[in-house]
């Protein structure tokens, strides 16, 4: 069986050599997903969440759990995704956070 080569594959083949180059240009972003908890005995609840972080959060994220064995608590990552939104000021500094991201992330908010 031979293989056409029309105008149109043409186009396909080189529309799908220009993705691979964008996909291979594009920040990577890791996915961290948590498990969804059955409910405690005392009423309250658990909402099952994914969240995709950048290379930076995993390190942070990697960083806050390395921290907490130092101090012999082993988390999970969910645990330390849970204590980083526990403990974070509710501040200025979160506007500049979001910039941040908004700017390493590059699509509209």
């Amino acid at each position: 069986m031979t293989k056409r080569h029309t105008l149109q594959d043409k186009l396909a083949e080189s529309l799908d050599r220009a993705n691979r180059k964008e996909a291979a240009k594009a920040p990577k972003v890791a996915k961290v997903a948590t498990a969804k908890v059955k409910a405690a005995p005392t009423g309250g609840g658990c909402s099952k969440l994914s969240v995709s972080l950048f290379n930076a959060d995993v390190e942070r994220l990697k960083a806050i759990r390395a921290y907490m064995a130092q101090r012999g608590e082993m988390l999970s990552r969910s645990q330390a995704v849970k204590l980083a939104l526990r403990c974070v000021p509710l501040s200025d500094e979160l506007a500049e956070a979001l910039q941040a991201i908004r700017s390493e992330d590059g699509r509209k908010w």
